[in-house]
């Protein structure tokens, strides 16, 4: 009765779906000068899935401590009649414990299955961590060009529409063919269409950076936004994060966990080869004689001496060693087409900033200088500034195109460029026992 008193009690706790999922961030409390760095703080307090990570991972460390008790002892209690061997005496009461040994291969197998279950758990949410941050820089990303995006479409659509109407004054006085206006009023419809598709990208970002805060898009979308854009590490930096991603790579460490799991269920399976003891020290009173017996029992293995468990189990493991082993040869080469990427989208940028868009712009002030003197038609002038602002928006395409794979080679890497966003990530999936 002193063993139940002491008993936890069981407490409901329903949960309501419709609760659920509602934002909990309101405009009051975001900065009104909040950078990347900030954004990332509120991000990671509220994102659901790392709240979900950092609840099974406190779980596992209490399964942990749990590992570490004694398995439970047995009560047998017993009680007997009989007249026939003493009539004044007929009864016989007695009273065993049974006390499994908790030695040996057994308790360490089961301790070591728990420590590696936290440790899995905390790669885990060492992965949640990182999948906010990388969705909340591709989503800032996004947003910071959406607007230039916006303006330059419309730009063009405003010389696509100007081009258009000279075109169809030309083709009106016979100057020039009807396919020539014709030809101006579908460039007219694809202009339009990206100013449409630049619109629907900066919404879509919005939706997003909303998202990723637990905000409201109308929060979101007056948020101001400023991406970081972190320098690009050197060639042998690059070579020693790539060495260094295999022990920050989520599935690489976790198929070391799974490899370090099979070895430990193999060592069951050998250690299941023996059998359990069981010690069972009681109390009987036998019609007015007290005694105190002893007894071992035994749990024996299976008839073939567990040795198909221990077959399976090996086979398991050297599945998962297989599987390490491409993990690490993965990696390095998503790291390698991540790399080489990156670098072919830096080059490119370069290349339309310095040479492409200040020669586009050069024959854009020429022709309109031109124009102005008569020397031209407008007709030249238009197309000079039409190839200008495409030669704009080529620039800012290999930006974005740019920015999104840093973010993938950052990813492959699962190392930030940044040292403020590191110190954050590290900060974020410590969780204390």
């Amino acid at each position: 009765m002193t063993m139940l008193a002491a008993c936890a009690r069981y407490a409901p706790a329903p949960l309501t779906v419709t609760d659920l999922g509602k934002p909990t961030v309101q405009a009051a409390d975001l900065p009104g000068d909040a950078d990347a760095h900030a954004l990332l703080h509120i991000a990671l307090a509220h994102d659901p899935a790392v709240a979900a990570a950092r609840a099974t991972l406190t779980a596992a460390l209490s399964s942990q401590k749990a590992a570490r008790n004694l398995p439970p002892l047995s009560l047998t209690l017993t009680t007997e009649y009989s007249r026939d061997s003493d009539p004044q005496k007929p009864w016989l009461y007695g009273g065993a414990v049974g006390i499994p040994l908790d030695v040996g291969s057994k308790r360490a197998t089961r301790v070591t299955g728990a420590d590696l279950a936290v440790i899995r758990a905390r790669y885990a949410l060492a992965e949640a961590v990182w999948g906010v941050r990388q969705n909340l820089h591709q989503t800032l990303n996004d947003l910071s060009l959406a607007q230039q995006d916006i303006d330059l479409n419309q730009t063009l659509l405003d010389q696509r529409l100007s081009y258009q109407s000279v075109m169809q004054a030309r083709v009106t006085h016979g100057e020039d063919a009807q396919g020539l206006a014709a030809q101006a009023a579908l460039d007219v419809s694809a202009a339009r269409q990206g100013l449409a598709q630049a619109e629907t990208r900066k919404i879509q970002a919005i939706a997003a950076l909303a998202r990723a805060l637990s905000t409201d898009p109308a929060t979101a979308a007056n948020l101001p936004v400023r991406a970081d854009d972190p320098d690009a590490p050197t060639g042998a930096q690059l070579a020693s994060m790539t060495d260094r991603a295999l022990y920050c790579r989520a599935d690489v460490l976790t198929a070391v966990v799974d490899y370090d799991i099979a070895e430990n269920d193999l060592r069951t399976a050998i250690a299941a080869q023996y059998a359990d003891i069981n010690i069972q020290p009681g109390y009987t009173w036998e019609r007015g004689a007290v005694k105190l017996p002893l007894s071992l029992s035994l749990t024996l293995p299976p008839l073939d001496g567990n040795r198909a468990a221990i077959t399976a189990a090996q086979n398991t493991r050297l599945a998962a060693g297989k599987t390490l082993e491409d993990r690490v040869r993965t990696t390095r080469a998503t790291v390698l087409q991540a790399a080489t990427t990156y670098a072919t989208d830096v080059t490119t940028a370069r290349t339309i900033a310095d040479h492409d868009l200040p020669l586009s712009r050069d024959m854009a002030d020429r022709a309109g200088r031109l124009a102005t003197a008569g020397e031209t038609d407008q007709s030249e002038a238009l197309l000079a500034r039409i190839n200008a602002t495409q030669a704009a928006l080529n620039l800012l395409q290999a930006r974005r195109t740019a920015a999104t794979d840093r973010l993938t080679l950052e990813d492959a890497l699962h190392q930030s460029f940044d040292a403020a966003d590191t110190q954050i990530l590290t900060d974020a999936v410590k969780v204390q026992p």
